[in-house]
């Protein structure tokens, strides 16, 4: 049986589409480097940002299904949206990873997620469960956000299991 930290997944930030892959036209995934908009996707981890989407966004998946989610951030220069997953064990959280794919859309332009890579942690205390836990999160942040609405959506794909997560951002003026 898994436990309540392996179902959990934490999502973070990467304004996606709501109406699925492909839907902003023909143009390839978003390097490290590339631009949304006038908006600039890079390389960095949370330390790197002002701040952090789900820090303001509930970002808690618990079973895999389709999530909508809205909330409303601050304009900051740099915001960290990386998404990722909690483990009990760093060895459960490497076999978790290596069965799982991943893709993440901002304003329904797909991102190339492998080229930016993952950070590992750990946390003292996992809100849910109170138990220390191993965490991995794509190292994804967005340069200067315009105002208005954007959406983020992130899919995660495991053997039997599908989870797909979209928030509609608010980032204000």
């Amino acid at each position: 049986m898994r436990s309540t930290i392996s179902c959990a997944l934490l999502f973070a930030l990467a304004f996606a589409a709501t109406t699925g892959v492909g839907s902003a036209g023909r143009a390839g995934p978003v390097a490290p480097g590339g631009k949304i908009g006038t908006m600039k996707v890079v390389r960095g981890e949370e330390f790197d940002s002002d701040l952090y989407l789900f820090n303001v966004c509930n970002a808690l998946i618990p079973n895999a299904c389709r999530y909508h989610r809205s909330c409303s951030v601050p304009r900051v220069q740099r915001m960290f949206i990386g998404l990722g997953a909690f483990e009990p064990t760093r060895k459960g959280l490497d076999e978790f990873w290596k069965r799982t794919r991943w893709n993440l859309w901002i304003d329904g332009r797909p991102v190339g997620l492998a080229a930016f890579g993952t950070a590992d942690g750990t946390v003292r205390r996992f809100r849910p469960t109170g138990k220390p836990a191993f965490f991995r999160l794509w190292k994804v942040i967005l340069v200067d956000a315009t105002p208005g609405k954007h959406t983020v959506r992130y899919r995660l794909r495991a053997p039997g299991a599908t989870t797909d997560a979209t928030w509609t951002v608010t980032v204000a003026k």
